[in-house]
This record gives structure tokens, C-alpha cells and sequence, in this order.
């Protein structure tokens, strides 16, 4: 008899959105660079230590022509465009931009590790500093290392030049700057030419993207959210236009063809979007398969994916197989993705030591094994599908220990395989069918990421009518090259990364620049055909739209013993349905309520006993943590401690705070709050003798009082709410935008 092998899908999505501003050709984020040199091209290398492991990767068709940019074309973005100028040319503009900028990178595994770079960090970020106080040799330091921190520790130990220029440390001149700039281009030359040769070495599965990232359901039919979504928060007129969709496809293909000579099989929906349209347009198209996520699945089949404390699946079969979209022989046949397994990777292994996190997902795909030994179907799959980019920042040495052992314990294990998707489509010997698909995406199995919030639909308009000018506009007499140009430019605007960061709930620290290059590429639509840009363009969307108020009515007293009493927080201001790109089972409370009276300001944390209960069997310290910003009476001030993992810093990270409030979780267990105030010297002190009160019942209760804040009557402060694991931020409630009380 032979033996049934557990097959895994590992599908790396690579995708960044366009950066590029269509009128100065500039590109106003260096992501695309810095992932190249970073990501992309180790995440390949890997593998050839590695025969046994197969893997699929997507990359965008945006992506690849960028990477030409950076690779053949000569194109800078802002910074590495700083990078290569001359200290003597520098502006107080281009000074501010530096240090408000250049640190973007995790500071634990990219800033810290680095004596120089911290010690310019910490003399950025922990006095104060102004752009007089640093030398122009510290701002040719600083440069030169935001570009030297993020190429991969592989680069780090094999390129000659790069092991120089770390080793060097400080003084970096001039020509140092601009030979790490070449340097990076040299290496995004090889990224496409090795991923073609390991593709025709059949060591490595490619697949494609609509080619500016649109979300299919939404562009073919907007209405398509309104299954899955309150049709009245959507937008008053339907974009409905399927043959965008099939140009986004078939120009995905065309691109495809040219760079890799061959026709891709699969296609990754942008954001794992589908629907019964979006699959048949899928499927016309000529792909062989597609993916979405395992909550798409679970509304479809109209049944839940029950999970025990550790996460495991109580019945993996349903997740663990492929399926066909109709009865036809040659359908399409899709794969859903674990997402809490894509969850662990992408937020939580990066805080493990590598080896325990690669055993603990190895074990988890043992036991999805295990529960199948008596399945009466010989070919099962666990699809491990998500980005491939950002979460590696949070682990030791850009997530390379934790991949080779996860590999290495797979690859020593006969009964698993890692093999590519198309591969495992070629095994299946059981069809499964499915004919009517339940329209979501991977995030909450709908669409309000991308629609529904006021200024995402507001831009859901601007595409309505811009088409109608469009086709209107070519009717007349312009010649074809001219009329495609506007038209690419329409197209660009349809990506799903702008609809992604308008509105709610989600947060890039850069709105603004997406919301001024998405009302860009539409502005050169006009520019291009000579004709009047509409002013509704000339005005970013935040300000075009009212927004409903959540701050408080009225003072508030309410009584502070964790119970949900009807009334008391009435008259409350309050931050509803907590969220972004992570699942809401991954948030410790889903609703905040706040307000004040004379004495005391109050809260209240609606929790998410789910997250609650699932700490306890795990050696996890979640933090939630409150930072006060007083405006009279508090000479003494800092940046917050917490430490922040992303691409960028946001605005309350850069405020300086007088006082922190700390409610620790361990194991589940809420421990009694830790009140500190700063000292001279940015020197952090802690409180013992205070007046707040914390009470946990069916919700988290407190109030703080503003005499130990040193606020007095008339006086205002300002309070970010950010939530975190062992000091590292996991989420910025308040995001850009402090709550402010003023003391009555």
C-alpha cells in the first residue's frame, strides 16, 4: 500500500502598491526598493539548501514593472534620491525629512542591533533633537544606514561591498551613499532572471495578479458587497464594469508571457477576493486554479471552522482539499488558505525563538495530519498563503533561522510533502464541487476594507465618474496612444491599496501621500487629453467627507465595577469595532468607551474573552497601554516606550508624554496597573502611591484620576490607547488622532 503524503502549499504573495507619481516619475515611498534587497530574492535562495521544499510564488505584475524601474530605468524615490545628494545641498526641508524619516524600520531587529544607527536613533527619538542639533556627517550616518538595515542578512554575509560598508560603521561618505544605492540596483537586477530560472527548472511555482491589484468583485460589480454587507453604507451609484476586470487579467497574462515565456496557471485574487463573476472571469481567462481564504469557504459551505485553545481544527477536511467551481471537467479549482496559520507567521512567531515557532507550526500541521489518517480520500493539502514581505521584520535575522528549521523538519519527514499548488491540482483524485461561491475576501469575509466607509466610497465615485468623461473623452478625436495612456492611468487607480488606507479603519501613517497619488493618476487623466481637471481632485477625499462624531455628549460618572450597566456610559465618546488587517479574534477588546468628569477621566474595554481565554496556556505578557500628553503644567516629557514594528513611525509614535499607564495580561490573568511618570533626564518613574482604579468583570472598568496627571481645572490632555505584547506595539487604537479631555 502506499503511503498517503500530507501535502503543504507554501504561496508567498509579493506585491507592493504604485508608489510612483505619474507627473515628476518620482517615487514617494522607498518599499519597493528596500523589500527588494530585503525580501525577495532571499525567500528564493533559501530553497536551494532545500531540494525537497516546493513553493508557489505570486508576484504582481506592478511589482515587476517597478522592479524594472529601480533595476534598468534609473528611477529614485525620496530617499534613496536624498541618499545620493550632496550634504552641502541638503535643505532645512530635506533635514526635517531625514529625521522623520529615515528611521522608518523595526527598531528591535533592524535599528537596535546596530550601534551607530541606535545611537542616532536614540538621540533623535529620546531628547528631542532638532535639525540643528545633528552634524552633516550624523545625517550622512543616518542615511546611509536606513539603506544598510534593511538588506537581508543574507546580502549582509555574501556581498563583499555590503559586509564593507557595515563594517565601516560611521563617516560614511558621499560616494559611499551612492555606491550603496547602485548597489541595490544591482541586486534588483537579479531578482526576476533568477525567479524565470528556477521556474524553468521546475523548482518553483509563479503565479499572477490582476495587474494593478484591483479587487475583481468590486470592479466587475460593486453591488457584489451587498451579500455580504449593510447595502446602505455602500456607494449610491454601482460601479459595475466586468470588462475592467478582463483587462486588468488578460494585461496580468500579457506581462507574464514576456517575462517568463510561459502561460501562469494560477492567479491570486488581489486581497483573496472572489465571486461567482470574478471566478468565471477567472476561468475564461484560461488559469487552471485560484485562491481564496478559509472564512470565503466556511460561508460557503455554511459551516463554521471550530478551533480548541491551540488553534487546531476539530474537522480539518473540509479546509484540507481542493474544490472545483462547477461540474465541468476542465473547472476551475480553487485552494483556501489556513488563515490561522497565515495569522501565526504574519503577527505572532516573529516574538518566538526561531526554532520553538518553526516546531510549533510543524506541530500543528502534524496534527491536521493526523486528523485525516482515516479520511477516505487519499490527497489532502494545508495551504500556507500570505504576504511575503512584511511580516519577516519582527524575527531574528529577517525570519531565516525559522525558515531553514521549518524546512529542514519538513523535508526530514517522509510522510509531508512541500510541493507547488499546480502540482497537488495534478494528484487530486476525488473531485469536490462546489457551484455558487460566497462573495468575501481574507479579511472578515467581506468587502469593507475596500468599501462602504465614507471615503472609500467617495472614491468608488470618483472612478464612476471619471469613466463616464473617459469613454465620453474617446469618442474624440485623440489618437490611440493618447487615449491608452489615460485610460492606464484609470486603470492604476482601480489598485485595491487606495481604497485599503481611505477611511477606516486602517492606518498607514502616510494616508495622505496614497490619497495625493490616487487623485493624481486621475488628474493626469485629464492632463494627458488636454482637458479641465475637475476641482473636487485638487482636494484631498478626508476633507470632502463629514464624519460621524463619537465624542462624548455630556460629563460622565459612571460606577467603576466591571459590570455592564445600562446608562452609565450613555453619554460616553467611544471607538467602535476595533480593527484592521488582523482578525478581530486576534484584538483584546472590540469597543472603547471613554469620557470624564471633574476629577476623573473614565474607560471601559469591552474584551474579547476569546483572546483572553487563549493567552492562558501560552507564556504571553499583552499589554495595554495608556500614554497622557499634558499641555500646562507637564515640563517633563518623552516618546513612549513601546517599540513599533512597521515600514513606518506614526504620528503619536513622534509625541512626547508626560505619563504611561500600563494594564498587564499574563496567561490571561489581568494584573494590577503600573503607573509611571517621567523624570529629568527622560528617566521613566514609577507611581506607587495613585488613585486609579481598574476593576475586570465582563468588561475592563477604570478611571484615573486628572490630579494624578497634573492636570488642573481648564487644563487639556491628549491619550493614545496602544495595545502591544512584551513591549512591541500590536495595534495604535488611536491611530493619528489622540483623545483629548479638557479638565472642566
Amino acid at each position: 500500500m502506499v503511503e498517503k503524503k500530507f501535502s503543504i502549499a507554501f504561496v508567498w504573495h509579493l506585491h507592493q502598491p504604485s508608489y510612483k507619481d505619474p507627473e515628476t516619475n518620482m517615487y514617494l515611498m522607498p518599499w519597493v526598493r528596500l523589500h527588494a534587497i530585503k525580501d525577495y530574492l532571499d525567500m528564493l535562495l533559501i530553497l536551494d539548501e532545500f531540494p525537497k521544499i516546493k513553493q508557489t510564488f505570486n508576484i504582481v505584475p506592478l511589482l515587476m514593472d517597478q522592479l524594472e524601474d529601480y533595476g534598468h530605468n534609473g528611477v529614485h524615490d525620496v530617499h534613496s534620491f536624498l541618499t545620493t545628494k550632496p550634504l552641502e545641498q541638503l535643505t532645512e526641508q530635506d533635514k526635517n525629512f531625514i529625521l522623520n524619516s529615515f528611521f522608518d524600520a523595526n527598531y528591535n531587529s533592524m535599528i537596535s542591533i546596530h550601534p551607530r544607527y541606535n545611537q542616532l536613533y536614540e538621540k533623535r527619538y529620546s531628547t528631542g533633537a532638532n535639525i540643528e542639533d545633528f552634524s552633516d556627517q550624523e545625517y550622512s550616518d543616518i542615511m546611509m544606514w536606513f539603506n544598510l538595515a534593511w538588506f537581508d542578512p543574507h546580502w549582509v554575509k555574501n556581498h563583499p561591498e555590503v559586509k564593507a560598508l557595515y563594517k565601516k560603521e560611521r563617516d560614511y561618505s558621499l560616494d559611499d551613499r551612492i555606491r550603496v544605492i547602485d548597489v541595490q540596483r544591482a541586486i534588483i537586477r537579479q531578482i526576476i532572471p533568477t525567479y524565470r530560472k528556477r521556474l524553468e527548472e521546475n523548482k518553483i511555482e509563479i503565479t499572477t495578479s490582476p495587474y494593478y491589484h484591483c479587487v475583481l468583485p468590486l470592479v466587475a460589480n460593486s453591488d457584489t458587497a451587498k451579500t455580504s454587507m449593510d447595502a446602505s453604507r455602500l456607494p449610491r451609484n454601482t460601479y459595475k464594469h466586468p470588462e475592467d476586470a478582463v483587462y486588468q487579467i488578460e494585461k496580468s497574462i500579457k506581462k507574464f508571457e514576456d517575462v517568463f515565456g510561459q502561460k501562469p496557471k494560477g492567479l491570486w485574487p488581489s486581497e483573496q477576493c472572489i465571486s461567482n463573476e470574478s471566478l468565471k472571469l477567472i476561468k475564461k481567462a484560461g488559469f487552471k486554479w485560484t485562491i481564496s481564504d478559509e472564512g470565503v469557504l466556511a460561508r460557503t459551505l455554511g459551516t463554521g471552522f471550530e478551533r480548541d485553545l491551540h488553534g487546531l481544527l476539530q474537522n480539518p477536511y473540509p479546509l484540507c482539499n481542493a474544490y472545483n467551481f462547477g461540474k465541468e471537467e476542465d473547472a476551475l479549482r480553487l485552494v483556501f488558505r489556513s488563515s490561522f496559520l497565515a495569522n501565526l507567521i504574519n503577527f505572532q512567531y516573529g516574538s518566538y525563538d526561531p526554532k520553538v515557532a518553526a516546531e510549533d507550526l510543524y506541530g500543528k500541521l502534524k496534527a491536521a495530519q493526523k486528523n485525516l489518517e482515516m479520511s477516505p480520500d487519499n490527497n489532502h493539502i494545508a495551504v500556507i498563503a500570505l504576504d511575503g514581505e512584511n511580516c519577516w521584520e519582527s524575527y531574528q535575522k529577517d525570519g531565516i533561522p525559522f525558515l531553514k528549521h521549518l524546512y529542514e523538519i519538513i523535508s526530514e519527514d517522509s510522510s509531508m510533502e512541500a510541493i507547488t499548488v499546480s502540482e497537488y491540482m495534478d494528484k487530486i483524485e476525488k473531485e469536490h464541487v462546489i457551484t455558487d461561491i460566497y462573495p468575501g475576501s481574507w479579511i472578515n469575509r467581506d468587502f469593507q476594507m475596500w468599501i462602504g466607509d465614507p471615503v472609500k466610497n467617495l472614491a468608488w465615485d470618483y472612478l464612476v465618474r471619471i469613466r463616464k468623461d473617459l469613454e465620453k473623452f474617446s469618442k474624440e478625436k485623440h489618437d490611440k496612444e493618447t487615449i491608452s495612456k489615460a485610460w492606464e492611468e484609470f486603470y492604476v487607480a482601480q489598485g485595491s491599496d487606495w481604497f485599503w488606507w481611505f477611511g477606516e479603519p486602517n492606518d498607514s501613517g502616510q494616508d495622505e501621500l496614497f490619497d495625493f497619488l490616487f487623485r493624481n493618476h486621475l488628474k493626469q487623466i485629464y492632463k494627458i487629453l488636454g482637458k479641465e481637471i475637475p476641482s473636487y481632485l485638487e482636494r484631498p477625499l478626508e476633507t470632502l467627507v463629514t464624519k460621524q462624531s463619537y465624542i462624548p455628549k455630556d460629563l460622565i460618572t459612571p460606577q467603576i465595577n466591571g459590570l455592564v450597566t445600562l446608562g452609565d456610559w450613555e453619554n460616553a465618546g467611544y471607538i467602535q469595532n476595533v480593527q484592521g488587517p488582523v482578525y478581530n479574534v486576534e484584538k483584546l477588546f472590540s469597543k472603547i468607551y471613554f469620557g470624564n468628569d471633574k476629577k476623573n477621566i473614565y474607560l471601559r474595554f469591552d474584551i474579547n474573552k476569546y483572546n483572553i481565554e487563549n493567552m492562558k496556556d501560552k507564556n504571553i505578557w499583552a499589554q495595554i497601554m495608556l500614554y497622557f500628553q499634558g499641555f500646562n503644567n507637564n515640563p517633563t516629557v518623552s516618546y513612549m516606550r513601546m517599540r513599533q514594528t512597521k515600514d513606518y513611525l506614526t504620528n503619536v509614535m513622534r509625541y512626547a508624554y508626560s505619563h504611561e499607564v500600563e494594564i498587564p495580561i499574563m496567561r490571561g490573568d489581568v494584573m494590577p496597573v503600573v503607573f509611571s511618570k517621567l523624570m529629568e533626564n527622560m528617566l521613566w518613574e514609577l507611581v506607587i502611591n495613585h488613585d486609579i482604579n481598574l476593576v475586570h468583570n465582563q468588561v475592563f472598568e477604570m478611571s484615573i484620576p486628572f490630579d494624578d496627571l497634573n492636570i488642573r481645572p481648564g487644563e487639556k490632555v491628549n491619550m493614545t490607547i496602544v495595545t502591544g505584547k512584551s513591549g512591541v506595539v500590536d495595534e495604535i487604537i488611536t491611530k493619528d488622532r489622540p483623545i483629548s479631555f479638557i479638565r472642566p
